[in-house]
């Protein structure tokens, strides 16, 4: 009997494969050969894109650190390199077969193979990744379609790389949609441009839940002058009333992350060819509703499949393609409970989206998915964990003994008493990581925290999964050195902590109106999307040129006539927008930034620095927080 079948060989199983290598764990590995998303995408040439995640959560710690310099935006043809270099890696163990049927008992399980092979094992691990209908739509649509009209009944990061590419061949796009979140995937403050997902502070939770969601992602919709993308464009904001739970920002929320084109423009327009080639294109995703290249629509618009046309504003328009939103599903074989009855998946049933609570000694790997950041963070994580959890009996017993209150308690803290939902799965990675560690018993206390460093590292420093591997059971030799690097690129996070402080010390009730005061927002900041028209009629020739395509304009009227309708809301905002903003929160945070770099430079820890009273009391709950309700990591 084998103590591990890993079933799958993608991305999602590597960190597990290494864990288990290092410890002499007897396992196997069955996977069919070239069958993921990204073998996919390779054979069909359709690698030319960039990831919508930095290079600090898209790859693993033990490539981190090795190969970091600079955290960026990594192109789909680098991320690929890396599945196949550790393909190459592994690939002499794995058994290539497809798994048919599991059935899963009390304290074993058999594997059933399509040739006709059988496995008994004690653990069996799924890392089969997704299957979902836009994935075909992404190896197979013809992008050159000027004057085609589509239709996308869905929004998301591989929605949003399939109309980068449209636009700029004249295609007509309206989204229909309940709304979405979309992010500026880098964002310039202080002389520091961070990554999205590097600029998430997402310990600061546990100073106050409340506090946190209504600052990470800066000024929102509906609180001051209307430059916001959700003032200009109400359609487009979605509503996660939903969710009750006392967690925030909620689990099971959609992201789109784009290249604002500005800082699109600030990288890559010295030579946009080059760009293209390494697969760098622009979606900024409000720069298309601005200019009306693209509209969304409420998401009851109504459609006629027949007729093929949807018809917003009184306008009855033709339709040429419909892209159709669906729900991201593992790619499961048939499981039988006790040999017998079939087992139906569902995210919220399943412990940290690992243990199902109605199997025995099965996990799930890879189908718990980021918000924002890579899959990568998550992954790395969970193979721990599993890791653990196989290798461990008195931590396997620990966690199992009272699984079932484990997931409700989960549950209960992350969607409150709101029913599943599709989304359930996406969840905010330094949460999710931060989780994980402290079940492992590899985290950080904030009651440790002796300096102002130690609480930058803690509160801004993000949670990829190699902040967990500097030191404990499950350290990686050389992560000193990556998070010295990655805190020299980012100045220790200084602007974040900063940001923190100037956050805390305003009145909650005033709070709103200074997060308008500055020169640039965050995310979706409207007011730098009309200077960049000429750079965008730049990009789209520049585009053509490079794919070899010439394409005439024609006047369409109607059209003009539904972006005329769909732009009214942004149209009244705009002109209300009358006179410059002062900048005091860019003033403040400056000020900030002076006053942590002066203790910092003290180099003296806590109890030897003299702060104000307010910032006295800042920092004393920072060390010692609030006690959430969090059973689950009992």
């Amino acid at each position: 009997m084998a103590d591990v079948v890993v079933v799958g060989f993608g991305f999602s199983a590597i960190p597990l494969i290494r864990e288990l290598i290092s410890t002499g764990i007897d396992f196997r590995i069955i996977s069919a050969d070239g069958n993921s998303v990204w073998d996919r995408l390779n054979k069909s040439g359709r690698l030319d894109f960039d990831l919508v995640s930095s290079y600090l959560t898209s790859f693993y710690s033990f490539d981190l650190v090795d190969e970091f310099q600079r955290d960026h935006y990594p192109c789909a043809t680098q991320y690929y390199e890396m599945h196949q270099k550790w393909q190459k890696h592994y690939g002499e163990r794995v058994i290539r077969d497809i798994v048919t049927r599991v059935d899963n008992f009390a304290d074993h399980s058999v594997v059933y193979t399509q040739s006709g092979t059988t496995i008994n094992a004690r653990h069996v691990v799924f890392a089969t990744g997704f299957s979902r209908a836009i994935f075909s739509h992404l190896t197979t649509t013809d992008y050159n379609a000027p004057n085609k009209t589509f239709v996308f009944d869905t929004m998301g990061d591989s929605a949003n790389l399939m109309i980068s590419h449209l636009i700029p061949h004249d295609a007509k796009v309206i989204i229909r949609t309940n709304g979405f979140h979309p992010r500026d995937k880098v964002v310039p403050a202080f002389e520091t441009t961070h990554t999205l997902d590097q600029l998430e502070f997402q310990n600061f939770r546990y100073f106050s839940n409340r506090h946190y969601a209504d600052i990470v992602y800066g000024a929102t919709a509906g609180t001051g002058i209307p430059i916001l993308i959700g003032d200009q464009f109400p359609v487009s904001l979605r509503d996660d009333s939903w969710n009750t739970s006392e967690s925030r920002p909620a689990s099971g929320a959609v992201a789109i992350k784009y290249w604002p084109i500005d800082e699109y423009c600030r990288n890559f327009s010295d030579n946009l060819p080059d760009a293209f080639s390494k697969g760098y294109f622009l979606n900024d995703i409000c720069m298309w509703l601005h200019t009306g290249r693209a509209i969304v629509v409420p998401k009851d618009t109504p459609i006629d499949f027949e007729k093929k046309t949807i018809t917003y504003a009184g306008i009855e328009r033709a339709f040429d393609h419909y892209i159709k939103g669906d729900t991201e599903a593992p790619r499961l074989p048939t499981i039988m409970v006790d040999g017998a009855d079939p087992y139906q998946y569902q995210y919220r049933d399943n412990f940290m989206g690992v243990i199902p609570k109605t199997l025995n000694n099965i996990y799930m790997l890879g189908y718990t998915r980021p918000y924002s950041g890579g899959l990568a963070n998550i992954i790395e994580m969970q193979g721990l964990f599993i890791h653990k959890l196989v290798t461990q009996p008195g931590f396997h017993y620990h966690i199992h003994r009272n699984l079932d209150a484990r997931i409700t308690s989960y549950n209960k803290h992350y969607f409150g008493d709101s029913e599943p939902r599709r989304h359930d799965h996406l969840v905010y990675y330094g949460f999710y990581n931060d989780d994980v560690a402290r079940l492992l018993g590899i985290d950080y206390k904030p009651q440790d925290c002796k300096s102002i460093q130690d609480l930058m590292f803690y509160y801004a420093f993000p949670n990829n999964a190699f902040k967990y591997r500097l030191r404990g059971e499950y350290a990686v030799t050389g992560v000193d050195r990556l998070i010295g690097k990655v805190n020299r690129q980012f100045k220790n996070f200084i602007v974040s902590f900063a940001y923190l402080l100037q956050c805390s010390i305003k009145e909650p009730d005033k709070r709103p109106a200074w997060l308008h005061t500055v020169k640039r927002h965050f995310f979706n900041d409207m007011r730098h999307k009309e200077p960049y028209r000429p750079f965008l009629e730049e990009y789209i020739q520049a585009y053509r040129q490079f794919k070899q395509v010439h394409i005439e304009p024609i006047e369409d009227p109607q059209w003009n006539a539904l972006v005329a309708n769909a732009c009214q809301t942004r149209d009244e905002a705009m002109s209300q927008i009358s006179s410059p903003l002062n900048h005091q929160m860019d003033e403040d945070i400056a000020g900030e930034i002076q006053l942590i770099q002066s203790w910092l430079d003290n180099n003296q820890e806590l109890g030897q620095l003299r702060f104000d009273p307010t910032r006295a009391s800042i920092f004393a709950s920072m060390v010692e927080p609030p006690d959430y309700e969090m059973s689950f990591l009992d």
